[in-house]
């Protein structure tokens, strides 16, 4: 009796030792594990941010934990790294553009509005605020948490003939990203919007498919688009939003203390993201001018933004996101 009770004590102990290894059905052995990933290349700001982050991660905390970030699409495109995220699966952390995640939350595409921000210091208050929370709100119970925002880029055209009037643009074919704010604001400017993948634009402006697109110049210097359009039509349109996120699903399985450490590290990365971003934008379209590979084009925007603000409260309107936008009107 003595013999079997020891075999079933034996037996339970095992039973409890491995039990702990097995997360939603697969086995744990080891360090956790992180995935990053991002569609741009290594030396790009949103890559080195990431990077920023798994390094912070360690820092705060004192588990075993393995973290890797792909880049240059090597998991995918940021469409697919969202979605991997709602599923817990094959990528853990991002930086995506509004206009990808709108695939699955239409509001989202609100934060990548053309004529939005009246400046950098409006933009800077309005990130370190919770004036985007509805949206995170509804993005979290889809299973995606924000962490913070990067960006900070000052967007303009990037065309390979030169443009200096508003006029001038009419018929101008550019790339835009694929929602419908975009397509939506640029057409009202007179420009002919073309939604296209971020990785095909090279070629298509290289083989006349468009005439260029809109960036800023951390995008301009990786993907090298000053080859094919070295016009520089400085419109200042807007300032990106990047959504730093963290998938809530894969968020949910892990230790309260990493559980901390992450929301730690994901503030921080994206906040260094905004202010190395943001603090380069100018000086790096200043050094490709001074070394002959683009050229800069002042350029007066007040009529475009004109013709955009009607299509912007419409829109707003229409995504019920009128509060977001006030909200955002009254940060001085």
């Amino acid at each position: 009796m003595k013999r079997v009770c020891i075999i079933v004590v034996s037996i339970c102990f095992v039973l409890l030792s491995v039990i702990p290894a097995f997360t939603n059905g697969k086995k744990e052995s080891g360090p956790i594990k992180l995935v990053g990933a991002t569609q741009v290349p290594k030396d790009h700001i949103y890559t080195r941010a990431l990077v920023k982050f798994a390094g912070l991660v360690k820092k705060y905390y004192d588990g075993q934990v393995e973290i890797d970030v792909h880049s240059s699409g090597d998991l995918g495109g940021e469409k697919d790294f969202f979605e991997f995220m709602m599923e817990g699966s094959s990528v853990d952390f991002a930086i995506i553009a509004p206009s990808w995640i709108a695939t699955w939350d239409k509001k989202a595409a609100f934060m990548d509005t053309p004529f939005l921000w009246k400046n950098v210091d409006q933009w800077n208050k309005a990130l370190s605020s919770d004036v985007f929370k509805p949206i995170e709100d509804e993005l979290k119970a889809m299973g995606v948490r924000v962490l913070g925002y990067a960006g900070g880029g000052v967007r303009n055209l990037i065309l390979k003939k030169p443009i200096y009037k508003t006029k001038d643009l009419k018929g101008v074919l550019m790339r835009v990203m694929g929602s419908p704010i975009q397509a939506r604001v640029f057409n009202a400017t007179g420009i002919q919007a073309t939604p296209m993948d971020y990785l095909e634009v090279y070629n298509a402006i290289k083989t006349g498919v468009v005439d260029g697109l809109e960036n800023e110049a951390s995008s301009l210097v990786t993907m090298k688009f000053y080859e094919v359009a070295p016009y520089i039509i400085l419109t200042q349109h807007t300032i990106t939003v990047r959504p730093f996120c963290f998938s809530e699903t894969r968020f949910k399985t892990l230790p309260e203390k990493l559980q901390e450490a992450i929301l730690k590290a994901g503030a921080e990365a994206a906040k260094w993201a905004r202010d190395t971003e943001s603090g380069n934008d100018w000086s790096t379209l200043q050094k490709l001018s001074k070394e002959g590979k683009i050229k800069l084009i002042k350029f007066d925007n007040s009529e475009m933004k004109a013709r955009a603000l009607p299509v912007i409260e419409s829109y707003a309107k229409e995504l019920k996101v009128e509060d977001i936008l006030k909200r955002i009107n009254n940060i001085q």
